[in-house]
């Protein structure tokens, strides 16, 4: 996964899984894996320390007491929008987390 021009993480460092939910509008109860649920390793990943603090900060909630992002997307009713929505949202946390902190003029 491309972050910047400079920057990117390997698809292996990313584990996905399809886990059952309730479908967009209660669609599909409970019978289908159409939520996708991706976990990415901050502390064993391959980014700098820095990013992978502020990534640490970024996540919130998300990151679990090991230090796992767990990103989980079940709006849609299909898994491929869902991968696609949940794959954004990990790209988007990324790219905000590549960011340097800039100090503000004083």
């Amino acid at each position: 996964m491309r972050i910047s021009d400079d920057l990117g993480v390997d698809d292996q460092e990313i584990e996905e899984r399809f886990v059952r939910s309730m479908g967009a509008d209660g669609q599909n109860p409970r019978r289908k894996a159409t939520a996708v649920e991706l976990r990415f390793d901050i502390d064993r990943s391959s980014l700098s320390a820095d990013v992978q603090a502020r990534l640490r900060v970024l996540g919130g909630r998300h990151v679990t007491g090991t230090g796992v992002l767990v990103v989980v997307s079940r709006r849609y009713r299909s898994q491929a929008r869902n991968r696609e929505a949940a794959r954004k949202q990990l790209l988007h946390l990324l790219q905000e987390a590549s960011e340097p902190v800039t100090e503000a003029a004083s």
